[in-house]
Order: structure tokens, then sequence, then C-alpha cells
């Protein structure tokens, strides 16, 4: 790209001067051209005085130019004295009125001829336009025609007096002028070649750097950076967008990655809790086969665990495919629903180990735009939640509007959180207290479920607790707007008769 944009742009530049130097060699032609014919014209004035001089003027030339006899005699007095004049370097031949050749000087058969049109013109008392005509020699010729007068001042048109000389001086002028232009346009090409090298090299030295920088993350470098965004032409937008790019790119690696973390340590964790009712199942199985069925206690005691731990499968099942879904990003279709009344349903449906005090604040007309589903699943995690880490502490629940946002909170008078897990509550599988947990069946899916969830329908979850003191969950949606159906008309009058 370097050596094409210079060469594009020194091509471009010797044409600029190729152009410019026609026109300056036809300019320049044309003024010599011009000067030669204005001296021309003098050399002719300067005759024609001479003439004045030597009475073959006015009542005389006039009655010369009469006869034939008389043009040649003025032809030829005008030929010497112009080709004296001129130094001998002007050819001169005289044409009479009918454009015959009265005299000439010197006397050649090589001398360049004007055609009748421009003969006719200078016998019509104007100079004719300078022509450059071949000569017999091979020799251009500059030729003019001039009309001969008959007084100094003027007067009757007695022939025509054609001028020529050589253009070798004006070729020798133009010859100089071409090898200048050219001496002159070659050492700018050079200089611009060279110019144009430098100049692009330092243009294109951001690209190369944008080069070097994609290379490096091809190599896997995602850190890269071209480093020249802080220009402010064409180039600086482009490698801004590159390092934008880069960057995009470094964090979808990144997140990536960590959701590949995720997906590791989630199944992790999934294998290492159904590996425990699994093998307590296992274990039951066993015992049964080695003779617990004669006796009906153990019998009935294997059984009562083994249906508890496929219970708790069941759980962890349900809570890993709601889950899935939630990564899956599946589309929920929210509806205007009453938060205070799904509440205010799960509570008096209650779970185990549901306390002796509930404080209900359920105003009604609480709207919020939720999938029901998601809502109800919401609902009885932090019930679950709130009865199993504070069993039998008091429970408050309260629903409401804020800020264009409906939201449902429960707080508790538990033990509360200790500051090192708060952080960490919604994360999946995690647990601040491991073995009583699984002992009581927690998964460490619920809070998990229930942001996930939250945020599914465009809200989200926030918890605040103080360890010793009790925890409060907050989970909040978009609010609905309520509209309060018309009143019915007002009956019409009674009709009296």
């Amino acid at each position: 790209m370097r050596w094409r944009l210079t060469l594009t742009y020194v091509g471009l530049l010797a044409v600029l001067l190729v152009g410019f130097g026609f026109y300056q060699y036809v300019s320049l032609r044309q003024s010599l051209i011009t000067s030669r014919v204005t001296s021309l014209q003098d050399d002719m004035t300067t005759a024609r005085t001479l003439l004045a001089r030597a009475g073959a003027t006015n009542a005389r030339g006039r009655a010369l130019c009469a006869t034939d006899a008389g043009v040649a005699l003025v032809g030829r007095a005008v030929a010497t004295t112009v080709v004296a004049t001129s130094g001998h370097s002007v050819a001169v031949i005289v044409y009479d009125r009918s454009l015959r050749v009265a005299a000439q000087a010197p006397a050649s058969n090589a001398l360049p001829r004007l055609d009748p049109a421009a003969l006719q013109r200078a016998l019509n008392g104007s100079r004719s336009s300078p022509e450059v005509v071949s000569g017999a020699s091979g020799q251009d010729q500059l030729v003019v025609g001039f009309p001969v007068h008959t007084g100094v001042n003027g007067g009757a048109v007695c022939g025509v007096a054609q001028l020529s000389t050589s253009t070798a001086p004006l070729d020798r002028v133009l010859g100089d002028e071409l090898r200048l232009l050219a001496a002159g346009s070659a050492a700018a090409l050079l200089i611009a070649l060279l110019a144009g090298v430098l100049l692009t090299g330092r243009a294109l030295r951001p690209l190369r750097r944008l080069t070097t920088t994609s290379q490096q993350l091809a190599a896997g470098d995602l850190r890269a950076r071209s480093g020249v965004e802080s220009r402010h032409d064409e180039i600086g937008v482009l490698a801004r967008s590159f390092d934008d790019m880069a960057a995009r790119i470094e964090e979808s690696f990144a997140a990536q990655q960590a959701s590949e973390e995720r997906t590791r340590r989630f199944i992790a964790d999934a294998s290492h809790e159904l590996r425990t009712p699994i093998t307590a199942l296992k274990g039951y199985i066993d015992v049964i086969r080695r003779g617990a069925a004669s006796e009906p206690r153990a019998l009935d005691a294997a059984l009562e665990a083994m249906a508890r731990e496929a219970d708790r499968m069941r759980i962890l099942v349900l809570d890993l495919l709601t889950l899935a879904r939630l990564d899956a990003r599946q589309t929920s279709t929210p509806d205007v629903t009453d938060l205070s009344a799904a509440v205010a349903e799960h509570l008096d449906d209650g779970v185990p180990g549901m306390p002796a005090r509930v404080d209900r604040e359920l105003p009604p007309g609480v709207l919020a735009r939720v999938d029901r589903n998601a809502l109800a699943t919401i609902i009885r995690n932090l019930l679950v939640n709130a009865c199993k880490y504070a069993p039998g502490a008091p429970q408050t629940w309260r629903t409401g509007t804020a800020g264009g946002r409906a939201f449902v909170e429960v707080r508790d008078q538990g033990p509360g959180i200790a500051a090192a897990d708060l952080p960490l509550v919604f994360e999946r599988f995690y647990r601040g207290e491991k073995t009583r947990a699984r002992e009581e069946g927690g998964s460490g899916l619920g809070l998990s479920i229930v942001q996930g969830l939250a945020q599914a329908n465009g809200g989200g979850a926030a918890i605040d607790s103080v360890e010793g003191h009790g925890a409060a969950v907050t989970v909040w949606f978009p609010a609905a707007l309520h509209t309060a159906e018309p009143p019915p008309p007002p009956p019409p009058p009674p009709v009296r008769g």
C-alpha cells in the first residue's frame, strides 16, 4: 500500500506537470510567434518609411501601382528594402493585385507561399494570420502577408508583401524550454517520490501497528491494543473501533471462560448433591436385601428414609431444571398479577415448619407484571428458606410499590447471615451452614432461583441481614398501572305518567 499510494501520488503529479508543461510550451510558442510577427511588422514599416523618403509615395506611388511595370518596380523596391532592413534574415515575395508574383528577394524557388485566402485578406488591407509553413529545405518558415500601400500613412493597396523567416531561433528557444521543463519535472518527481515514501510510511505506521496488534490477538494475547486511538483522523477512528472490538472480544472470551467455569462447577456440585441421596438409596436397598424386609420396623424405617432421599432428589432435579431454563433464557409471559393476593394464598397453604407468628402487611391492589408460575416459585422458595434457616422465628411479609416497581419482602427474626456469607447467598449451591442445610434437605439453589426468575421478569432480588438480628429478602418486579373500571352509568330518570 505504501508504494501504491506513493506511485499514485507521483503519477498524478506527473500528469499535472505534463499538462502544465504543455500549457507553458504552447503559451511560449505563441508569445514567440507574436513577437516575431511584430518584428516583421516593424521591418515592413521601416521599409515603407525608407521608400517614402525615396519619393515612391502618394501620387507617384499611385501612378506606379497603375501599371504592371510600376507594381513590379514597387515590389522590387519593397523586397530589397525589407531584406536589407532585416539583415537578410527575411525573405520577401511581392504579389500584384492579381496575386501574381511581382518581385521576390532573394531570388529562389524554395521560398514558402501563403495560400490564396491569406493573400486575399492582405489584399483587402489587413495583415494575414501568421502561418508556419514547411520550406523546400525542410526547415519550417514563419510566413505573414502585409498589404502594400501607395502612401506612408495608408492609401490604395497595390499588392501584397509576403514576409517569411526561419523558425529555427524559435525552435531553439522552445527546445531549451522543453529541456528545462523536463529536468525540472524529473527533479520534482524524484523529490515527490522520496517525500511520498517518507510521508506515506509515517502515515501508515498506525496501520502497521494495527496489523501487529491483530496478529497478537490472533496468537491469543487478548490484552493487546493498538495504542493509536488518540489520533483525530480516520485512522484514529479505525483504531478506536479496533480497540473497542478487541475489548469486546476479550470480554466475550472472559464471559465464556466464566460461563464454562460456572458450568463445570455447577455440574460438579450437582453431581455431588445427587450422589448423596443416590448413595443413601443404594445403602438402604442393600440393608433390605440383607434381611431388613423380615423386620417390619426396620423395613418401615428404611422405606421412610428412601422416600426422604427420593423427595430430596426430586426437588433437586426440579431446581436444576428451573436453572437450566433460566440459563437457556426461555421467554416468559408476564401477566398483571396482584402480589398481595398471591402471597396471601401461599401463606394460607403453608409449608412444613411454618412459625406460629406470621405478620402480613398486604395492601390490596399491588399489581405487578410477572409470570404467575415464576411468582409462585419465588414465593414458595422464600417461604421455605425462611422456615428452614430461621425455624420458629416470627416472619413479616409485606408488599407495596415504590419508584415504578412492585415488591415482595419477607423479614424474619432468626439468626441472620454472617457478613462473610452475605455477598454469596445468591450463588448456586452456596450454603453458609452446609451440614445443617444438607441434613434438612437444602441444596443451596433456592435464592439463586429466586434471583434468576426475578431478573427474567424484568426485576431483581436483594438481601439485607445483620448476624443475630434476622434477615430480609426483597424481590421486585415492574409495576402495572391499575386502570379502574369506569363507574356504571346513572340510572335513567323515572318516567312520570
